[in-house]
């Protein structure tokens, strides 16, 4: 009795076959091989990827006729095709299930695996051989002793999950392709604006886009209000320390009351501390990590992509280091075996003394998280290796596991130890308050300091004064939000529930793609921002299609297909379900349309010959206004009239926004430029022809913050 093993990368399937016996690799073409094992009667053929995907049926491959809605409307819209490349595959499939007996399912272990090996293979399979018996192999690592037992003990297959991700395609087909259609059709002519022939929607990564509309509207719309604060700098055991007065912030109506309460304590040289509170805290160790919360360990810590972090997390699995890389559970189950695998590290030049210490105090029973979804156990390194060999294939996948094993060891460890210190202080009448944590003892941060939290020196009272080095009064500016980066887009996606563990990354790299967000490289981990032709999109859809783009609608979706793997719906009643509620979405856009053509028609793209104008006039001809020249690789103002050639520089580095005031001494529009320096943020304002005037003197003209007669408040130019 021979048996087929049906494998969904070539790697795994090596793996699989290498741990059941000695293999003969059989050449199939330059890129596939089919590994035997021929003391088991045993053929493992790998898979690359899906087989099948869903497309438009002839009758449906035209954008304009039928209408896009039809797509919704007709089960027979869309149809599963062979992609590209994919015969040989699918030839080896048929050829092998008529020798076999067995088939077993060893496709990666969730519900995309399980889509593929189930939904497009297994009917390959069936069709050659009816009677072939099947069952599934479910992993979590591509060890050798899991894969052996789990060989031993193969499960029913998984049905459900598998007609989760089926139903998953079949809905994301029909609302990508009905609403792709119908917004490229009717933004045809704006879109030509743009240099694109079609733009892509989907539920996800539309949702997703609107989300970044409104930070990038809200930064946009920000306006800063200067404010000021009071602190004092304190000295205890040669140790310097804030304490801030009371009423921080002072706001700029409030000066004249900061700068008298500053003008009366400034020099003081002693506080009197009136209370003193002191609190032991005791912090527990981080949870376990599913998928998402190590993409945000690894976006966060080693500065790379959503999507480079989830590569090097499939990369370490499929290197058998670290186990199934894509699980929505943060909870070990009681039977794992922790011993084992801590008793690996004791011997690790990094890792050992602390793991040594954990044995020695018996601490073999990790912290839990909040969630068991019974896909697989939480990310944990499986092997204990130094990061100098050459077992990780780059750079970056030794950070990674560093990252990784250092947080799993962490589970064990021992509560830290925090004093929190609060002191109430008064500087003649004045009250002032300072706090400070203290660590007294690393316990779990000692394996984890990248997890650490900022600290100061806990502070010794012997007396009932503190020496005072100053008093300060400083003058600041209200912040807008951040923008997302890779880390806090991740964690904005979960909070939404948009997409899932393993799609986020892919979904934000598409979007990159389609050219709807880019990537500033400012700072260390670089921002998404919206690009034009994102911004235009949800400027228009907002307008009349407001509900397809709120989260609530893809989060319904998500529900609903949960249901099918969790046995409470039938994937039909899903899929009408959704169908339905698009379909309602979808007639009451049509219903719109005409509203928003009229919002699409006038709308106006940057191009070579189309900039904003300044209300300023050129301060070389004083006739015509000048053009704020906004490219990707140089900004400047311009005269309108080509023929006078006159243009004025403005800074290099930054975001830079045209407000709509203007400098009240040569009514030129001011300039609103966000940057960073020393991963600081920060900004300023600056008029370009007093600041052109400025370079020529070499002095510091044209910097709104060294006007001496007006400032910027509230986003406009005013007398001081």
């Amino acid at each position: 009795m021979s048996t087929l093993i049906i494998a969904e990368k070539s790697k795994a399937a090596k793996s699989i076959a290498e741990a059941l016996g000695v293999i003969k690799k059989i050449k199939i073409t330059q890129y596939l091989y089919v590994y035997q094992v021929p003391s088991k009667n045993i053929y493992v053929i790998p898979l690359r990827g899906h087989l099948l995907e869903y497309r438009n049926t002839p009758k449906y491959r035209n954008w304009k006729n039928p209408p896009p809605r039809e797509i919704i409307t007709n089960h027979e819209s869309i149809k599963k095709y062979k992609i590209k490349g994919m015969d040989p595959y699918i030839k080896i499939l048929q050829e092998y299930a008529q020798k076999c007996t067995y088939c077993i399912i060893g496709t990666d272990a969730d519900i995309e695996g399980c889509n593929i090996g189930i939904i497009d293979a297994l009917p390959y399979v069936k069709k050659e051989n009816p009677s072939i018996k099947v069952l599934q192999l479910w992993l979590s690592t591509l060890q050798k002793n899991e894969i052996e037992n789990k060989y031993q003990n193969l499960i029913p297959l998984k049905y459900e999950w598998a007609l989760t991700g089926e139903a998953r395609a079949i809905v994301d087909a029909i609302i990508g392709f009905a609403a792709t259609r119908e917004i490229t059709n009717s933004f045809k002519l704006a879109l030509q604006k743009f240099n694109v022939n079609w733009t892509s929607i989907g539920r996800v990564q539309t949702s997703t886009l609107y989300l970044l509309y409104l930070r990038e509207k809200e930064i946009e719309g920000f306006i800063p209000e200067n404010y000021f604060t009071i602190d004092a700098i304190l000295i205890a055991q040669n140790e310097m320390f804030r304490a801030h007065h009371l009423l921080n912030p002072f706001k700029k109506k409030d000066e004249e009351n900061a700068k008298k309460i500053h003008n009366k304590i400034k020099n003081e040289k002693n506080a009197i501390i009136n209370n003193l509170n002191q609190n032991l805290i005791k912090r527990k160790p981080p949870s376990p990590l599913n998928t998402n919360k190590a993409l945000i360990l690894l976006t966060k810590h080693l500065r790379i992509s959503a999507k480079k972090a989830m590569d090097v997390l499939n990369s370490l699995y499929l290197n058998k280091i670290i186990s199934y890389p894509r699980t929505d559970t943060d909870i070990y189950k009681p039977d794992f075996e922790h011993l084992i695998l801590l008793k690996q590290f004791t011997s690790h030049t990094e890792y050992g003394n602390y793991t040594s210490n954990l044995l020695k105090e018996n601490r073999i029973i990790p912290t839990r998280g909040k969630k068991d979804a019974g896909d697989h156990p939480p990310i944990t390194p499986i092997v204990s290796l130094e990061l100098n060999i050459n077992r990780f294939g780059t750079f970056t996948e030794k950070k990674a596991y560093d990252l990784l094993a250092r947080h799993y060891l962490a589970l064990f460890g021992n509560d830290s130890t925090e004093s929190k210190q609060v002191l109430e202080l008064l500087i003649k009448d004045e009250p002032f308050k300072a706090k400070i944590l203290s660590l007294i003892n690393d316990g779990f941060f000692e394996i984890v300091p990248f997890l650490k939290p900022k600290f100061e020196m806990k502070i010794e009272i012997k007396d009932k004064t503190i020496p005072i080095k100053a008093i300060e009064i400083t003058e600041k500016e209200t912040r807008p939000p951040s923008k997302y980066n890779d880390t806090t887009l991740l964690l904005l996606m979960e909070k939404n529930g948009l997409g899932t563990k393993a799609t986020r990354p892919a979904i934000i790299e598409t979007m990159e793609k389609r050219k709807v967000i880019y990537k500033d490289k400012v700072g260390k981990k670089g921002s998404y921002h919206c690009s034009e032709l994102g911004m235009f999109l949800i400027d228009s859809l907002i307008k009349v299609w407001l509900p397809f783009l709120k989260p609530d609608f893809t989060k319904w979706i998500e529900q609903n297909l949960e249901d099918i793997k969790e046995r409470k719906k039938d994937i039909n009643e899903v899929i009408d379900e959704i169908k339905k509620r698009f379909l309602e979405l979808f007639d009451s856009f049509l219903s719109k349309k005409v509203d928003f053509l009229k919002i699409t028609k006038g709308y106006q793209v940057k191009t070579e010959n189309q900039f904003p104008l300044t209300k300023g006039k050129c301060p070389k001809c004083n006739s015509y206004p000048m053009k704020f020249i906004n490219l990707k690789k140089k900004r400047f103002l311009a005269c309108s009239d080509e023929a006078c050639k006159s243009y004025l520089p403005l800074p290099k580095k930054g975001t830079i926004i045209m407000l709509k005031t203007t400098c009240c001494l040569c009514e030129m529009n001011v300039f609103k430029i966000s940057t960073r320096k020393n991963n600081i943020h920060y900004r300023y304002y600056l008029c370009p022809k007093c600041w052109k005037e400025g370079l020529d003197a070499n002095d510091n003209k044209g910097f709104c913050s060294n006007c001496k007669d007006f400032n910027i408040y509230k986003g406009k130019c005013v007398k001081k």
